[in-house]
């Protein structure tokens, strides 16, 4: 929604158990929350895939696309984020919404650590969602994480990132679809086979 000169985001869950419960989300230059129709994209490509999957959430902000798997029929949810105030109201965000600690977990963390942590488990995500900032390489330094463990860790990684810095393609890896939305590009990886 646009008002007088100014862009204001109205973020809600767009379906599912919650569908259009309001969602907080931090302001300031820090914050850049998955805009509503980039959201939606996402969850239209992913389909009924996200039924029962496990849904990991890296650099999760407000959490509204870990939320959305959830409201769509997501088994478990876990948020990493690393910084305090978007975590307050990532958990306002899930008290609002209903969901129990069996539903959604989040860990206070960066992201690329939470992924060095991921070699030493046996963690598995049907789906892993990253949304690091556009003006950085953190998109890059996700898939090289990803790649680097010996094991396959998820079904499929989406990656939202700046349509400018393009993450290169490693080696087991594979892309299998691109969307661009403006200055925004998602891109979706499987596991070659």
């Amino acid at each position: 929604m646009i008002r007088a000169g100014k862009r204001r985001y109205i973020l809600r869950v767009i379906a599912g158990t919650r569908r259009g419960f309001p969602l907080r989300y931090g302001r300031g230059r820090r914050f850049r929350p998955t805009s509503q129709i980039v959201k939606g994209s996402v969850f239209d490509t992913l389909g009924h895939s996200v039924e029962g999957a496990s849904f990991l959430d890296l650099f999760a902000g407000s959490g509204a696309v870990g939320i959305e798997a959830l409201s769509r029929g997501g088994r478990r949810a876990v948020f990493v984020e690393q910084d305090p105030k978007a975590i307050d109201t990532l958990r306002s965000n899930l008290s609002k919404c209903g969901f129990r600690a069996e539903e959604a977990s989040v860990v206070r963390s960066g992201a690329l650590r939470y992924i060095q942590r991921m070699k030493k488990g046996e963690l598995f995500f049907g789906i892993i969602f990253a949304d690091p900032p556009y003006a950085s390489d953190l998109a890059q330094r996700v898939l090289e994480g990803v790649e680097d463990i010996d094991r396959r860790i998820c079904d499929t990684l989406v990656v939202e990132h700046d349509s400018i810095l393009v993450p290169r393609m490693q080696g087991v890896l594979e892309k299998t679809r691109t969307k661009k939305f403006g200055q925004t590009m998602i891109s979706y990886y499987r596991y070659k086979t």
